[in-house]
């Protein structure tokens, strides 16, 4: 490995762990519920006598049952599955464990996820696994709870690729930038060599670091995958989302016309970067060189071009662009897709168009109602807007935030009259 890349991060950076690095013992689970308690009682007991060859079949056949469930999302079944396993006397192993958490961290269910912890742990399993301990980190990150994913990874007797990706990607996902760097300075200090996973990982990191470090520290990375022959789709796309982040639209575009296998979200990150950065005609110019070449525009992509039809004043490309959405059934609980038609319509001086989205709309968020109050404020409508206001907070229930206030405030100043009858009301 390259030692400019290997130690171009800071040894400095804040320690992976925030108390010292031997950690106290596993995550206790008092609060579990009870929905494993009759199974795991099974497997304190002596399983019935059988064929040795017999049960390694059934227990591949549970196994591939719960992969097979849980890769097509039917993650209540994959648990039933799971339960009924070990009513038939059919104890988890290394194999089973990682299926079953697997489903906990796809419903985002920690008492669950702890639940099966502790038969891991009763069982031998923990720290003495690396794959069930690599899946232990991913599920705890992903249900949320960062400091049993730190846990569970600082007492792994043994770590590998896997892992290192795994409490990468969880500090990611909570945005623990520095511990992530830090994570991945000792991944190298132990030889153990970066993957695309972690390449993408660290990515998002630079694109979150300030333009100065971020745009440092994201070309060497971006140099490591040129050297390593590693320019794989998604790693492309994490790139150019960085380099457009970090303010530096141009670079990102040099990648997309270098780059031959293009996806749809190579096309989204850079029309999303040209519409976040102002750069509205180029957004369009891209969304045409899309399908022409045969590339269909999704939720994303049309979230991402609608502003610039707003900020352009283009009402007839706006209306294009949403009978499309029309056509593929794209508003279907896209608030995304939904919240910028209802401002393009109202930058476009259609106000009453936006509210007919807005009315027919069955899920709003705040970001709808706040597209709504806007698009009122801005078209001199101000009773109307502080009448949606109230709809907002007394009948839908829904709290504003900073955006809701900088929309209603110049109706309430505007609209003096109409604020003496409400409060006499």
């Amino acid at each position: 490995m390259s030692s400019s890349f290997t130690h171009f991060l800071s040894p400095t950076l804040l320690p992976l762990s925030s108390s010292s690095s031997t950690l106290s013992s596993l995550p206790t689970h008092q609060n579990c519920s009870p929905l494993l308690q009759k199974p795991s009682a099974t497997l304190t007991s002596s399983a019935p006598f059988q064929n040795p060859t017999s049960e390694i079949l059934s227990k591949h056949s549970w196994v591939e049952t719960l992969r097979s469930q849980a890769r097509s999302g039917l993650l209540m079944e994959a648990i039933s599955t799971y339960i009924s396993m070990l009513m038939a006397g059919v104890v988890a192993d290394n194999f089973v464990f990682p299926a079953i958490l697997k489903v906990a961290a796809g419903l985002y269910d920690l008492n669950f996820g702890k639940q099966i912890h502790t038969q891991v742990f009763k069982l031998g399993y923990g720290s003495n696994s690396t794959t069930v301990d690599n899946t232990l980190v991913n599920m705890y990150g992903k249900c949320g709870d960062i400091g049993d994913a730190r846990k569970v990874f600082d007492k792994m007797s043994e770590r590998d690729q896997v892992s290192w990706n795994s409490i990468i990607s969880v500090l990611c996902r909570h945005e623990e930038w520095e511990d992530a760097l830090e994570a991945f300075w000792v991944m190298q200090e132990e030889n153990v060599e970066p993957s695309s996973f972690t390449l993408v990982s660290i990515v998002s990191v630079c694109g979150n670091l300030g333009v100065v470090d971020g745009l440092r520290l994201g070309k060497q990375v971006h140099g490591y995958s040129l050297r390593k022959g590693d320019v794989r789709t998604f790693i492309v796309n994490s790139l150019m989302a960085m380099y457009a982040k970090l303010g530096n639209v141009d670079y990102a575009k040099s990648l997309l016309y270098t780059f031959e296998d293009r996806d749809l979200v190579t096309w989204n990150t850079m029309i999303s970067s040209f519409s976040q950065n102002d750069r509205f005609i180029e957004a369009l110019k891209f969304l045409k060189f899309m399908v022409q070449k045969g590339v269909r525009p999704d939720g994303v992509t049309i979230a991402s071009v609608l502003p610039a039809c707003s900020h352009l004043e283009l009402l007839d490309l706006g209306k294009e662009i949403h009978a499309y959405v029309i056509r593929n059934e794209i508003l279907s609980d896209n608030t995304f897709v939904t919240s910028a038609l209802v401002d393009m319509y109202s930058n476009c001086k259609e106000v009453t168009s936006g509210r007919l989205i807005f009315d027919n709309t069955q899920v709003r968020n705040i970001a709808i109602w706040n597209a709504m109050l806007a698009g009122y404020a801005l078209n001199g409508r101000f009773e109307d807007a502080l009448k949606l206001f109230i709809e907002m907070l007394e009948v839908a229930g829904v709290s504003p935030n900073p955006t809701t206030m900088a929309s209603v405030l110049p109706s309430c100043v505007h609209s003096q009259e109409f604020l003496d009858k409400f409060m006499v009301l």
